[in-house]
Parts: structure tokens; sequence; C-alpha cells
């Protein structure tokens, strides 16, 4: 499967999707999401492993490799 990113927000992502961001280089794997206030405390992995948080609003920007929707929860494939 090819890597084909597709645009969307926040809102959309799942753990297993490997997104970027408008306000930050690079890609990054969801690992976890939670709602939060008026948007999402989402754990985000790097490619080096190390795991960071950010707090983003709904509706936030974020660019999805969708060759990640395998992993993630949303696919439509059954897999274990």
């Amino acid at each position: 499967m090819t890597n084909t990113p597709t645009d969307g927000i926040i809102d959309d992502a799942a753990p297993g999707d490997i997104v970027s961001l408008h306000d930050r280089a690079g890609e990054y794997k969801v690992v976890h999401k939670e709602d939060h206030e008026d948007g999402y405390l989402v754990t985000f992995e790097a490619d080096d492993g190390e795991t960071f948080q950010l707090e983003l609003a709904a509706g936030t920007p974020a660019r999805r490799a969708l060759e990640s929707k395998w992993e993630s929860t949303q696919s439509p494939t059954a897999h274990s």
C-alpha cells in the first residue's frame, strides 16, 4: 500500500495513525487520545521511540498517512 496522506482534523485520528501537524516538523504515531476540556490530550511517539503529550483543540488540522490505518482501531479489516 502506498503512503497516501489525507488532510483531516485531529478529531478523526485514532491510536496507530501516523499524523503530521501544521505547527510541528515530522510525522508522529498516535499512541493514545482522550477527550480533554475543549479538545484532546494526545500521546504521540516520535521515530526515536520518545513519547510526548500535546493538548490539541478540537478541529486542529492533522494530515494522516493512510497506510497507518491497518494498525488503527478504525481499520475496516479485522486483524489480531
